[in-house]
């Protein structure tokens, strides 16, 4: 008899196939971790989304999901795609497992016992790929053979007969002969693919409009959706390595110790110490974990975050305020109220260089297991078991399956990575990603469900960002989350009050938000680049330290060769998103430290990114007229470690006119907020005085035209509740201007390959991003990302000296 596969296997080692390859095993497995994470973390979650009632009910169907998953792999195509690892099958073996469960008699009345909660089972199991929706549909192939018949292959029996007994349901159903799927009514088959996937998808409309209109309902199809994906990928984890030699393994003991770990109130004390110590000044044996440094002293504000009761805190304080160190305070006060989870935390941040500063800022040396540090995960994840690269992918394109296959490998192993990580630093995508069922974000489910978790800088977020943490807030209503921000324009607050009652804001310390910080020596209209220039070479000559941001990368360029000609004996740096990741990142850590550098001048030109990525304090801050959260933002950068107890003196900002060019000149913003600005600098001016944080944000306010924010329309783009039986992923942010790119030069170089694709590592280090431009639409693609042709593209960059302006258009 011939045996089913769930998984390819190395046929010049194995004469027969191993235990972790056979379907019967691997539906157990499954169905196994189904089992284990509804104890581990499910639970909890039923929990967080207020549904904790659900929970037998939750446990059954998450299990019937597991078991069901991977039916539709005793298929034809799907063992000639194994075994030849090419191919495109007539339709995905999800899609095939809802056929049979849906539509067979047999299987209908033998799944009846799962009461109304049965289609919930179905949807998960055709949905665990995030490839199922109403654009659903057969390829015009040659009919695929289902192997189900009892004469002709045992295992389908096998696997039907344990989940029989696993879910207390009748005898099975007994198939006499194998049955055949056809493209439609056309072929000689027993089950028409276009017809019937027509007709399911109708029943699935009619079930979700009178079944699943409510919230609570929709809540319970989307964890069970999103923890049957996780079970199957833990299961794909588990299997090779530990299954190899075909030794017998545990996937309840890998969820369950994976899941297990968990942060102290300990653990997140000597964190917070340890933090304290580093930044009084004393010598690291002489510290002391068990207390804080004598002349340290916590703040009112930062007592407050952290004994806020609610779910759900708003911190809204300005710069040097000690918004990071409540948070962690806040986390300590919370793991110890959750006594019923394995708490870990999540800090979230809005970029990748706001995250590696905070992580080396406060988890580097906190010897806690970190997502940036190490993982006590219990396998080596890089042995994830495979299929053919086509499973991951919707093509017989080999080039393209094996780029989805990478990319799908890579998020598989960082995210399981994460079940035994106690605090992960990193961007909001991680965890908002999973409104739209973002792959990592959704296999991280059952770590983030146990977390408590912190966003900083909401203000930062993009709307469609924004409104991913909306409807994320309204749907887990008992997940302990800190919002931060320094501003936030009434129109959000008011979204996030509308849709959580139960909001607690905790305002900046009065002394911190009164403190003048700002001069605003000139009108805007006033400020010529002589004018400019005059006063950064006044800064600079008393040692001080400049930043000049542009609204444009390259107005930035043109001002860092000028200041690189006129200061040859000063640290002259420029910072934007034109870089190579691993360029970008080097050029990050030299401009922090030229401007941690005390009595040497140093001069920075950036752009937007200055506004989030950089925690560094300028004693002249030049910028271009912006948006004004964005302006607010980048005075934050300005005079930034000011105290009450060391204010010192005001320091100057210079709000400047857009430069008067062909085209538009307002973009990448629109003239309507730059016209709102220009009415707030005055306002601000009006004042006759020197500003501070809360001046800037009264003037907001009173500039500020606060619209509804749209729900509704937030709401439906946040796939992973609104999709009820459609299973596809969205998009975590709104799209840009700007397109990632590989130089032709660096792929030619390109020495670590995987599927005969650069792999996902060397991806991440040499792209870089550029404006979009028609012609790079047409250019080749390698692992997702478009190679730039040198004769289109040019990068400035001098590997020795670290010196260059980056990507630009030829």
């Amino acid at each position: 008899m011939k045996r089913l596969l769930a998984k390819s296997f190395d046929q010049e080692r194995y004469k027969e196939p191993p235990l972790y390859s056979l379907l019967t095993q691997h539906s157990r497995d499954v169905a196994s971790a189904c089992k284990a994470l509804t104890q581990v973390s499910g639970s909890i979650a039923l929990r967080n989304a207020e549904i904790e009632s659900e929970f037998v009910n939750f446990e059954r169907i998450l299990r019937a999901t597991g078991w069901l998953e991977d039916l539709g792999k005793a298929s034809s195509h799907f063992l000639e795609m194994l075994t030849n690892r090419d191919g495109l099958q007539l339709i995905r073996h999800e899609t095939i497992s809802g056929l049979l469960a849906c539509l067979d008699p047999q299987f209908q009345s033998w799944l009846e016992p799962l009461g109304k909660s049965r289609i919930v089972a179905i949807w998960g199991a055709m949905g665990h790929h995030r490839k199922f929706d109403a654009s659903t549909k057969p390829n015009q192939l040659q009919p695929i053979v289902l192997y189900i018949s009892k004469s002709d292959n045992l295992d389908f029996n096998a696997i039907l007969e344990e989940m029989a007994l696993d879910l207390e349901l009748g005898y099975p159903p007994q198939f006499d002969r194998n049955l055949v799927i056809g493209y439609n009514s056309d072929d000689e088959c027993d089950i028409p693919a276009l017809e019937s996937l027509k007709d399911l998808i109708d029943e699935f409309k009619e079930y979700e409009e009178e079944e699943f209109a409510d919230e609570r309902s929709r809540r319970f199809v989307a964890l069970v959706k999103g923890y049957g994906i996780a079970a199957d990928v833990a299961a794909s984890a588990v299997a090779k390595k530990q299954g190899e030699g075909n030794q017998l393994y545990s996937l309840s003991d890998f969820v369950t110790t994976d899941l297990s770990i968990k942060l102290s109130p300990d653990d997140l004390t000597n964190l917070i110490h340890a933090w304290a110590w580093r930044n009084s000044g004393h010598k690291k044996e002489d510290w002391d974990l068990s207390r804080f440094p004598h002349s340290f002293t916590l703040r009112s504000f930062q007592e407050q975050v952290a004994s806020s009761d609610s779910y759900l805190t708003l911190a809204v304080a300005g710069c040097g305020s000690g918004k990071s160190l409540a948070a962690y305070l806040w986390a300590r006060e919370w793991c110890e109220k959750l006594t019923d989870r394995n708490f870990r935390l999540f800090f979230c941040l809005p970029t990748t260089g706001t995250t590696t500063e905070h992580f080396k800022d406060y988890a580097l040396e906190s010897d806690i297991p970190s997502s940036l540090a190490h993982s006590r995960s219990s396998i080596d994840l890089q042995t994830i078991s495979q299929t053919a690269p086509q499973e991951d992918a919707e093509t017989s394109d080999t080039a393209e399956a094996a780029k989805e296959a990478i990319s799908a490998e890579q998020d598989k192993i960082e995210s399981l990575a994460l079940w035994s990580t106690l605090l992960t630093v990193t961007t909001a995508d991680t965890v908002l990603g999973l409104m739209v069922n973002a792959r990592r974000s959704i296999y991280s489910l059952p770590a983030i469900m146990q977390s408590a978790i912190v966003f900083d800088e909401i203000h930062a977020f993009d709307d469609q960002m924004f409104g991913h943490l909306l409807v994320f807030l309204k749907n887990f209503p008992n997940l302990p989350v800190l919002l931060m921000t320094a501003s936030l324009p009434e129109e959000r607050l008011k979204a996030i009050q509308s849709i959580r009652p139960d909001l607690n804001c905790v305002p900046g310390l009065v002394e911190f938000e009164v403190l003048p910080r700002y001069d605003f020596p000139y009108i805007v209209d006033q400020i010529d680049e002589a004018t400019v220039w005059r006063e950064v070479e006044k800064c600079l000559e008393n040692n001080g330290k400049v930043l000049w941001v542009r609204n444009r990368v390259d107005w930035a360029n043109q001002i860092y060769s000028k200041a690189k000609t006129k200061f040859p004996n000063i640290a002259v740096n420029v910072y934007h998103s034109r870089l190579r990741y691993k360029d970008r990142s080097d050029r990050h850590r030299r401009v922090i430290d030229t401007f941690k550098e005390k009595g040497k001048a140093a001069f920075l030109v950036s752009t937007q990114v200055a506004e989030m990525s950089l925690d560094l304090s300028a004693d002249l801050l030049v910028t271009d007229i912006a948006p004004v959260p964005a302006l607010i933002q980048r005075m934050g950068r300005l005079n930034r470690r000011a105290t009450p107890d060391n204010p010192g003196n005001p320091k100057p900002a210079l709000i400047c006119p857009l430069p008067k060019i062909k085209g538009d000149a307002y973009k990448p913003y629109e003239k309507s907020d730059i016209d709102t600005s220009l009415i707030w600098v005055q306002k601000l001016l009006d004042l006759n005085k020197s500003l501070s944080q809360r001046d800037l944000a009264d003037k907001f306010l009173e500039v500020s035209d606060p619209k509804e924010y749209d729900y509704e329309k937030a709401e439906k783009r946040a796939c992973f509740f609104s999709g009820v039986w459609r299973t596809r992923p969205g998009m975590t942010r709104g799209e840009g201007y700007t397109i990632s790119i590989v130089l032709k030069a660096d792929f030619k170089k390109c020495n670590d390959f995987k599927y005969g694709q650069p792999s996902p590592d060397w991806i991440r280090k040499h792209e870089v991003a550029i404006p979009i431009k028609p012609e790079s639409l047409k250019w080749d693609k390698v692992a997702g990302v478009r190679i730039a042709p040198k004769e289109f593209v040019a990068y400035d960059y001098d590997e020795t000296t670290k010196e260059g302006t980056g990507a630009s258009w030829k």
